[in-house]
Formats: structure tokens, sequence, C-alpha cells
């Protein structure tokens, strides 16, 4: 079994947050020369594989960046689902990769719980007859303890997207167990902005060459759309799924078969805007954890306009 010394280990993992840009941003930093990322995005060990076994979790976890090579300074992946189970998942990276930087990407959660609730019906996760503010009164009823997500219909993952959008609850988790110098806490909001300013101050983050992304060609990823044929989308979602540790490595062949099927299954890109009542019973919900989100990490405001 090789040592934690000749094996390469994620040493800076996306940790947060869904519908956030996580994937476009992976994407964009595994371009890199000094960046190598995992063979698929979302390795979700430390929620799903995770053992406590050192030397196997060691082995299992080098899996995902066999691929990369000694020399390159930054090996990386991205689970968005880390922060919503920090309080079990914090531990685990910190006992496992204690020196590892950890990055969260903070999305105006109300805008965040709507994205995803848009995303999951694309996916064909949620059903496309629920609208979504029958979505916000089952997820509430969950979170208050009053039904389980059998009485719901809906998978607990879906029901627990509008607590994860609660950042301070589980971000705190990550401060008692790293240096706040390891932790870097992004805004999407930025990113929409100015996402080549929001990639140099990434990269100075990771003490790595700022200069590869003054002439890049950003492109958005993984944007939610509307499909045409339901049957079809669904069995191109599941082709995405097991094809993903060969497509990820080759990013141009991705995208083209990407834009090929949006020509031939998209009914449009986005999705329409949330409801005014929709908005105000969010904003009542999320109004006092963003004030102890800016307790948490110390800042004035955030880009929200809630």
């Amino acid at each position: 079994m090789k040592e934690l010394s000749e094996v390469s280990l994620a040493n800076f993992i996306i940790a947060g947050t869904e519908k956030a840009g996580t994937t476009s941003v992976f994407t964009y930093l595994s371009t890199h020369p000094s960046v190598c990322g995992s063979v698929v995005k979302e390795t979700d060990f430390f929620r799903n594989l995770y053992t406590g076994d050192r030397a196997k979790d060691v082995a299992s976890y080098a899996s995902y960046f066999e691929s990369c090579a000694h020399e390159v300074p930054i090996i990386m992946e991205a689970s968005p689902g880390y922060l919503g189970n920090g309080e079990e998942v914090a531990t685990r990276i910190h006992t496992l990769i204690p020196r590892t930087k950890l990055l969260f990407i903070l999305r105006n959660p109300i805008d965040r719980m709507y994205s995803s609730f848009n995303f999951h019906i694309s996916k064909l996760n949620l059903n496309a007859n629920l609208s979504f503010e029958e979505y916000i009164d089952k997820c509430i009823a969950y979170d208050s303890g009053q039904k389980t997500p059998t009485e719901l219909g809906i998978g607990e993952w879906y029901l627990k997207v509008i607590s994860f959008g609660r950042y301070a609850d589980y971000l705190k988790y990550y401060y008692q167990q790293f240096p706040e110098s390891q932790i870097k806490i992004m805004f999407f909001e930025d990113m929409q902005r100015d996402v080549a300013s929001f990639m140099r101050e990434l990269c100075q983050f990771l003490e790595i060459s700022t200069d590869y992304f003054d002439n890049y060609n950003f492109k958005k990823i993984n944007v939610t759309y509307e499909s045409k044929v339901k049957w079809l989308h669904k069995v191109a979602v599941n082709f995405n799924a097991r094809t993903e540790r060969f497509l990820r490595q080759r990013p141009k062949l991705k995208q083209f078969m990407v834009n090929l099927y949006k020509k031939i299954n998209q009914a449009r890109e986005g999705y329409d805007e949330i409801s005014d009542e929709s908005r105000c019973r969010l904003k009542r919900y999320y109004e006092p954890s963003i004030n102890a989100l800016q307790v948490l990490v110390g800042i004035e405001n955030t880009p929200w306009d809630i």
C-alpha cells in the first residue's frame, strides 16, 4: 500500500455550493497548466466513500487523481455537496488531507434554490408538474420536521436544498477544523459580473500564475435548459453520468457532444423568473442566516439584494 507521500491527493477542493458556478470554475481551472483535476468533477468521496480506515481511504481517494503528475502544484476536485454535509465532511477532510485549501462559492440563496429546483426538474430528479411554490411548501414541511420524505414523495436530498442555503450553519464546521488562510469565500454574482477578475483572484489564493486567464475564452458550463423530448433527455442524462470519467479527460469532445445534443433536443435555455410571492417568502426564511454569515466570515455586506 502506498503511503500518503507517494500518491496524489487533492490539495484544493471546491466544496460548495450547488448551482453557483462550481462546474464552470472546475472546468476553467482544469485547463490551467498548474492544475490537475480529478477524473470526475464530483468525487463526493468524503460524503459517500470515506471509511475512516486511513490506508483504504488513501488508496480509494488517490484513484481519482491517477492522471496527475507529482510536479503539478494543484490537485483539485469539486464536490459542492460537501458544504451541506459540513458537520461530517469537514472533519473527514481534515483527517485525511489537513493542509488542503477549500473554496466555497456562495450565491444569493433565493436564486440558488430556484436555480436548483429548475435544474433538478430538467435532470428529471423532480416531477415536472411540481410548481416552485409547492416545492417550497414541501421543503419547509421537511425542514420543520412536520413530514418525512416518504410522506412528501421527494428524495431527502432535494428537500434539504432550502436548508443548504443557510450557509453559516455549515461553514462553521470548516472554520472549526481549518485555519482561515486555507478557506476562500467567493460569490457567484462577482463571477457573473467579471469572470476574469474572479479567476485571477482565485489563482492568487492558489499561488499559481494569474496571467493564464488574461485572454481566456470563458464559456458557461452546465447551464440549465428545457428539453423537447423527455425520454431522449433521460437517455442523455444517463449517458452523461456513465461516460463522465472518459469525457472529463476530453473536454473538447464533451463540449462538441453537448452542443450537438442541444441543437437536437433543447427547447430553450434558462427558465421563467421567480414570482414576487416566492421571493418574499424565501427572503423571510434566509435573512437571519445571511446576518449570521456576515458575522462568521467577517464581511459587512454580501452582493445580494434580497
